[in-house]
C-alpha cells in the first residue's frame, strides 16, 4: 500500500518558451531527488506566448529581429547557458520557425485525457528546441506522436480539427483571470506558487515542506476534545 503524499503540480507553460523547457528540467530533477518521501502529480496548462503566429508559421530569424532586432541572437546566448547547465542544447540561430502553438496545447489536452501527457510534452519541446524540426508540417508532429501510439491519420485529423479546442481556451481565459502573464508558472497543491525557471532546490523545498504538511494532516483523527462537543 502507497502511504506515500500525493502533491499536485500544475504548469502553466508553452511548448515555444526555451524557459519553460529549462524550469521542466529543474522541476524534474527536484521531483528525482524527492519521490523517495512523495508522489508527485504533474499536469500541464497552456499558455501562449505569441497568439498572432499564423498557423503556417514565421522564419524564426524574422519574427525574432522584428521584435528584439537585428542582434536578437545574443539576447539569447544566457538562455543558451542558462540550457546547456540542464543538458539542452538551444541553438536560436538554427530554429526554423516562430509556431502558433495552440493546436499543440489541444494535443497536450488530449494527450492528458490518455495519460501520456508528460511524455507528450517533453517530445515536443524536444522537437522544437533540440531537435530543431518544422512543428508547422503535419507529417512532422505525426512523426513525433507515432512514438505514442497515435497513427498519422489520428494526429492530422486532431491538428485538422477542432477537438478540445474549448477546453483549451477556457484553460488560457482561467490563468490569464488569475493574473497569470509570463511562463513558467508552477502551482503546488493549489496551495503555494512560483514564477519562472527557479533553481531545482527551491521546487525541492515546497516538496519537502508539502510532505511534511500532509504527513502532519495524515496523522490526525477523531478526538475528545474538553468542551465534550465530540464525544
Amino acid at each position: 500500500m502507497n502511504t506515500k503524499p500525493i502533491i499536485r503540480v500544475d504548469v502553466v507553460s508553452d511548448i515555444v518558451c526555451p524557459w519553460c523547457y529549462i524550469g521542466k528540467r529543474r522541476l524534474e530533477k527536484a521531483i528525482q531527488d524527492t519521490q523517495s518521501s512523495c508522489t508527485l502529480q504533474v499536469i500541464y496548462h497552456p499558455f501562449q506566448l505569441d497568439p498572432t503566429v499564423p498557423k503556417e508559421g514565421i522564419p524564426f530569424s524574422e519574427h525574432m529581429e522584428g521584435r528584439f532586432g537585428a542582434n536578437y541572437a545574443q539576447k539569447f546566448r544566457q538562455v543558451e547557458q542558462a540550457a546547456e547547465s540542464e543538458d539542452l542544447d538551444f541553438d536560436f540561430e538554427n530554429l526554423p520557425k516562430a509556431i502558433n502553438t495552440f493546436a499543440f496545447h489541444r494535443i497536450l489536452t488530449i494527450s492528458l485525457q490518455e495519460g501520456i501527457q508528460v511524455e507528450v510534452k517533453e517530445a515536443l519541446m524536444k522537437a522544437y528546441f533540440i531537435d530543431r524540426v518544422d512543428l508547422t508540417d503535419a507529417s512532422v508532429v505525426a512523426e513525433v506522436m507515432n512514438q505514442f501510439g497515435w497513427s498519422a491519420e489520428k494526429t492530422i485529423g486532431i491538428l485538422q480539427s477542432d477537438e478540445a479546442s474549448d477546453e483549451v481556451k477556457e484553460e488560457m481565459h482561467y490563468f490569464r483571470q488569475q493574473g497569470i502573464s509570463g511562463v513558467p508558472f508552477f502551482i503546488f497543491d493549489k496551495k503555494y506558487a512560483v514564477s519562472g525557471a527557479q533553481p531545482s532546490e527551491v521546487f525541492k523545498e515546497i516538496f519537502e515542506k508539502l510532505a511534511q504538511e500532509k504527513q502532519v494532516q495524515a496523522i490526525s483523527g477523531e478526538v475528545c476534545d474538553v468542551d465534550g462537543k465530540n464525544c
